[in-house]
């Protein structure tokens, strides 16, 4: 099963330091989509918080329409 993913103006911070600073991007069903960019930039993080293994200070994540914040990994149905 393919979704959707909406990344709506998402902020990760560690401490004192933002590593992602205000994210926004959508993934259209089925899309190919990769993510590049140096060590450190937050690409690792993404995919965390994607599947819910790091939380987002602000912002939202949708599953289609479903927003996924707060649904636990095991539920998100994601790998």
């Amino acid at each position: 099963m393919s979704v959707a993913i909406t990344v709506k103006d998402v902020v990760k911070r560690y401490g004192e330091t933002t590593v992602i600073p205000g994210l926004t991007t959508h993934i259209g069903r089925g899309e190919f989509f990769t993510l590049l960019g140096p060590s450190g930039c937050g690409k690792t993080t993404l995919l965390r918080m994607l599947a819910g293994f790091n939380t987002v200070e602000s912002g939202d994540i949708f599953f289609n329409d479903v927003r996924i914040n707060d649904v636990e990994p095991s539920k998100r149905r994601i790998g």
